[in-house]
């Protein structure tokens, strides 16, 4: 092969890892999730000595939930991935840090609810009044402290998304093995009882939409490079986190509660689907639309700061058009195997990484000549002429060197 067409090697990721040990606030969450794990790995230990064949049922059910819910959440974010170290550092907040402090929470705020409305009052009403509440703030906080930890990597509102929709994930797999232990008896039959309940009825409208909208306001406030201004980054963080806490305390309320009276048999069933639906899928929507608009949001921030590097040689203006459509990013990808094959295809896929991170160090740096940016510049070029110097790859909008 020749010098031109070999591929240059990789220079420092513009990600960074969770083990910021010179960072005040990692060694907060270090402190914080041992606290609070030799209390959440008692409880499990006890649940474990109560029910072996339940617990471990439990475990399973949650993972065939957890494992495609954080792939897909995962996938969210068109134009980067997160990286593990952070995403597995929101897991574990919100499974052990924030199950662990809600619990002592909910528990103290259930006393006053008792006190100040009476027993049955509180039967009903409790869990409404405290724990959107406390759950979203002890949540949200969770994303604070990975961007106090890691506040290169939360850019915008997509990235609080993600990072909170994890957060919230954490914590319904864990208060989920909680509730099949300890609400449905921990026995298999009433495990599966529960995850029929809690996942198959209720998966789609659960923390994880709750804290994804909390962590895309976090997001949306801290974003950079934009001209957003700080009251209207405000309104925007207050506004989300009083829908995930309305839509919190609407799903734990005695409203709308559609719900067949227990026991539950036959036909029960599609009635509780009907039920969470009613209670959800308002929700569910407005998810959607918000994800929608911080995508679109994306895509014209980064086309913002690329715009000025078409003439610095790291991105063309036809990368640029392309690189703005995920869609045609993948279309460009399958036309370059098809006609040059997957080496090709490969060097042109980490071209469009390296021109997002392009924009991504663009928003950072302060001058047009940082040596961040500079270097990144290179790396591009470099790519470019090794992807034009491949039989068959070079190409109008992905590999023709520009100018």
């Amino acid at each position: 092969m020749s010098t031109a067409a070999r591929v240059p090697s990789p220079v420092r990721s513009t990600h960074r890892s969770f083990f910021q040990i010179e960072r005040p606030a990692f060694w907060l969450f270090v402190g914080l999730l041992v606290a609070t794990g030799f209390v959440t790995w008692s409880q499990q230990r006890v649940f474990q000595q109560l029910s072996p064949s339940g617990w471990a049922l439990s475990w399973a059910l949650v993972l065939i939930y957890a494992l495609p819910a954080g792939a897909l959440v995962y996938v969210l974010d068109l134009y980067e991935r997160q990286p593990p170290s952070v995403l597995i550092a929101a897991l574990a907040w919100g499974g052990v840090v924030a199950t662990t402090l809600a619990g002592y929470a909910n528990e103290g705020w259930g006393l006053v609810v008792s006190r100040v409305g009476g027993p049955a009052f509180a039967a009903r009403w409790t869990a409404a009044l405290t724990a959107p509440i406390v759950e979203e703030a002890l949540k949200g906080l969770g994303v604070v402290v990975i961007y106090l930890v890691v506040r290169e990597e939360i850019d915008d509102a997509m990235d609080g998304f993600v990072y909170g929709a994890m957060v919230g994930l954490g914590f319904a797999v864990v208060e989920d093995v909680f509730y099949f232990m300890a609400v449905f008896g921990g026995k298999p039959a009433g495990v599966w009882r529960g995850f029929f309940l809690r996942m198959v009825a209720n998966g789609l409208y659960s923390h994880v939409l709750y804290t994804g909208l909390v962590g895309m306001g976090i997001g949306y406030a801290v974003e950079r490079g934009g001209r957003t201004s700080r009251g209207r980054k405000a309104v925007v963080l207050a506004g989300l986190a009083t829908v995930a806490v309305v839509a919190h305390f609407v799903w734990n309320s005695p409203f709308l509660d559609l719900f067949p009276a227990q026991p539950w048999h036959g036909a029960d069933l599609f009635q509780i689907l009907f039920a969470t639906s009613v209670k959800g899928l308002p929700l569910l929507g407005f998810v959607v639309l918000a994800l929608a608009l911080a995508r679109r949001r994306e895509r014209r921030w980064l086309a913002g700061m690329l715009e000025g590097e078409t003439d610095g040689g790291g991105i063309s203006t036809e990368e640029l058009d392309v690189l703005a459509s995920p869609h045609r990013r993948r279309r460009v990808r399958r036309d370059m195997r098809r006609r040059a094959g997957s080496r090709a295809a490969a060097v042109l896929h980490r071209l469009q990484r390296e021109q997002v991170n392009l924009g991504m160090i663009r928003a950072r740096v302060a001058t047009d000549d940082d040596p961040a940016l500079i270097a990144q510049r290179a790396l591009c070029r470099s790519l470019r002429l090794a992807l034009g110097a491949m039989p068959g790859a070079a190409s109008a909008g992905t590999g023709r060197p520009a100018g």
